[in-house]
């Protein structure tokens, strides 16, 4: 092989290396326990009200599912640079939004939740669910309860909040 594709080689694969993601974590099996569907009238308050619910429920884990309406005003957060401390910028938009979707997981009773929305002007945006998005018109969450292998959220040394086995 000539000495210059050795080198290339040789680069490729040290930069490959350095950005190695680790594997991903693969927890055990659950199964769904129970599904409740949600509607959220105007005004209320959705991830107070997807809080309440799953107490309600007494949904340790599970699934959180935002399927369609809109808002009126919403608070989320979002990384605001690549350093490896994450740093959030909170942000919060008054006016008519589209729900486009949103979701994530419930670990240890509390919900992760992410969303998108959208308008005409700003086009599609979003981040983390913070108190205080106020529904507009309505608000549709499917929130799932599952039973089997617990989970909860440990931060790492980043301080960034990773799911673990309890």
């Amino acid at each position: 092989m000539p000495r210059c594709t050795s080198l290339l080689l040789l680069c490729a694969a040290t930069l490959a290396a350095a950005d190695t993601a680790p594997p991903p974590r693969v927890f055990d099996a659950a199964q769904v326990q129970a599904v409740y569907r949600v509607l959220l009238d105007r005004n209320a308050l959705m991830l107070e009200s997807i809080k309440e619910v799953i107490k309600q429920k007494g949904v340790t884990d599970g699934q959180v599912l935002i399927t369609a309406g809109s808002v009126s005003e919403c608070t989320y957060h979002y990384v605001e640079s690549t350093a490896i401390v994450p740093k959030d910028l909170f942000k919060t938009v008054k006016g008519p939004f589209e729900i486009l979707g949103g979701g994530g997981i419930i670990a240890d009773g509390e919900p992760h939740i992410h969303i998108t929305l959208a308008d005409a002007e700003k086009g599609a945006f979003g981040g983390h669910l913070e108190n205080g998005c106020k529904i507009l018109y309505l608000g549709e969450i499917t929130i799932t309860k599952y039973s089997g292998q617990a989970l909860t959220r440990k931060k790492n040394q980043q301080g960034v909040s990773l799911l673990e086995k309890k």
